[in-house]
């Protein structure tokens, strides 16, 4: 009798515990002594850092440190400076022994700390980059959602190589420069750019997105982007999302993109959209308030819309390359 009260209290003394490794040691500790992230910008498991010299809270006290290179932090945990649209892994090892390791996933919500060179090709900043992609991120965990139609609206891959020909002259130049593949003709997509666009279609597929229809503006390097997003959809060339440097549609491009999807069917399909800033900037009264003035659109970046059955659309918020692939992995327990 003796033998089993004193297992009988072993057992409750376990329930209120967890075990932790440490190293090759488990280690009982209470559900509550566990440390956390306290800073309110934490959620859905995404840290949004929507300023430089952003000081990271925790229930305890620990050493932080990453080796990506898009994000310069301290010891302390004060990230200097988080490259805009970026998500980088965050170590911390806490002070109190009995605790683990743990990383976090931090996204630089801020549209300010652009590198080269995407910084040379950077438009109208935008409106409010933190509830952007909280919303997009809030969104993304959901989308699709059944019985509706959506439109992914993405910016083409990274393109550096080379310049548009009316940029340097005044004249109209060669036929049909603008969809050119030579790089003294048009830009067209970097080795990041290549690597990027196949890897997002590839993430598409993963997280199962009813892409049914691809539209792409004239230029190559939103054609070549949705040629390596390898989606299972025809693309369809539409002038009226050229870029600025040679346009065939008077009305910019966010109006080309709200006369193209009132031309879609309302199916509960995806309609993703390729093309080139300013299809982000709204900046005039147009009946859809959802929309801010700004959307940030990081090349391969994107912000996500619904279509009503009457044809009216609603912005969903912005997602960055990196912000697709950290869900992705999360899905798919790659993490």
């Amino acid at each position: 009798m003796k033998t089993l009260k004193i297992l009988f209290v072993g057992i409750i003394l376990l329930a209120g515990c967890s075990k932790e490794k440490t190293g090759n040691t488990s280690v009982p500790v209470k559900e509550n002594d566990v440390p956390k992230i306290t800073s309110p910008e934490y959620t859905d498991q995404l840290l949004f850092v929507d300023k430089n010299n952003y000081q990271i809270l925790t229930s305890d006290s620990a050493t932080f440190s990453s080796s990506d290179t898009h994000i310069q932090i301290t010891s302390s945990g004060l990230i200097k400076r988080l490259t805009s649209a970026e998500i980088a892994p965050i170590d911390i090892t806490w002070k109190n022994t009995a605790n683990p390791k743990t990383t976090i996933y931090a996204l630089g919500a801020t549209d300010i700390n652009q590198d080269l060179p995407y910084k040379h090709y950077q438009g109208a900043l935008a409106t409010n980059a933190l509830a952007a992609y909280q919303q997009g991120w809030k969104t993304l965990q959901t989308f699709p959602a059944k019985d509706e139609t959506y439109a992914i609206v993405l910016r083409h891959a990274d393109a550096s190589n080379g310049v548009d020909f009316s940029v340097n002259h005044s004249y109209m130049g060669p036929a049909n420069w603008w969809k050119s593949a030579d790089s003294t003709l048009a830009r067209q997509l970097n080795n990041q750019g290549i690597q990027r666009a196949t890897i997002l279609g590839q993430v598409f597929k993963d997280l199962g997105y009813p892409i049914k229809r691809v539209v792409t503006s004239e230029f190559n390097r939103s054609r070549e982007t949705a040629k390596l997003m390898n989606t299972s959809a025809l693309p369809i060339i539409d002038g009226r999302i050229n870029h600025l440097s040679y346009t065939v549609y008077p009305y910019g491009l966010y109006k080309g993109m709200i006369a193209i999807m009132q031309e879609q069917p309302v199916d509960n399909q995806i309609t993703l959209i390729i093309a080139h800033h300013p299809i982000n900037e709204l900046r005039a009264a147009t009946g859809y308030p959802s929309f801010p003035d700004v959307s940030p659109f990081n090349w391969t970046g994107a912000y996500l819309i619904k279509i009503s059955p009457d044809k009216s659309v609603t912005y969903l918020g912005a997602i960055s390359w990196a912000m697709f692939k950290y869900w992705r992995d999360i899905k798919l327990h790659q993490l």
